[in-house]
């Protein structure tokens, strides 16, 4: 578990910045088509949670 934070955690956190923004560009050129985007930000926003929640367990 301790591994998947370090390595894995930081490369889904940049991965989320990329998708967030081109889901406001796809919104800003008025795209309706944002369902892929959202479900794949969702996601990862609950495995960035789950992560810092975990981290937060192993170190106390």
């Amino acid at each position: 578990m301790l591994y998947i934070m370090i390595y894995v955690t930081p490369i889904v956190a940049v991965i989320f910045f990329i998708n967030g923004v081109a889901l406001a560009k796809k919104i800003k050129n008025g795209d309706e088509n944002t369902a892929s985007h959202t479900g794949w930000g969702a996601a990862m926003l609950g495995f960035i949670i789950y992560m810092l929640i975990w981290s937060n367990f192993l170190t106390q």
